[in-house]
C-alpha cells in the first residue's frame, strides 16, 4: 500500500512553493532545465509532477539526481509547509530526498 500525501498536488501549491528557489536545487542543471520550461508546463491541465521542480512535500523525492543535500532547505519558510503544519509530520524537511509529507 502506498502512502497518502498530506499535501495535495495542485496548481495553487505549485505557485506558492519555494522549492524552485531552494539552495538544495540552486546548482542543479536538471532543475534549471525544468524551470526554463515551467511557464509552458503550467499552461497544461492537469499538471505533471515530473515536470515541476518542486512541491516535493506532495509528490515525493525529486526526479532530478543532482540536488545538493548539504545545503539548507527552504521548507521552514514555505507557505505550503506552514499551511499544512508539516513541522508536526514526517519527514519534516528535505522532501526532495526524504519523500512526501505524511
Amino acid at each position: 500500500m502506498s502512502a497518502q500525501a498530506k499535501v495535495p498536488f495542485n496548481r495553487d501549491h505549485v505557485e506558492r512553493c519555494l522549492c524552485a528557489k531552494c539552495p538544495v536545487q540552486a546548482k542543479s542543471q536538471c532543475v534549471d532545465e525544468k524551470k526554463s520550461g515551467l511557464a509552458r508546463v503550467m499552461a497544461h491541465n492537469p499538471l505533471s509532477p515530473a515536470d515541476i521542480p518542486g512541491e516535493y512535500c506532495s509528490t515525493g523525492t525529486a526526479t532530478c539526481g543532482d540536488l545538493d543535500g548539504s545545503q539548507q532547505c527552504s521548507c521552514f519558510d514555505c507557505p505550503v509547509y506552514e499551511q499544512y503544519s508539516l513541522a508536526e509530520g514526517w519527514p519534516t524537511c528535505y522532501y526532495c530526498m526524504n519523500g512526501l509529507a505524511q
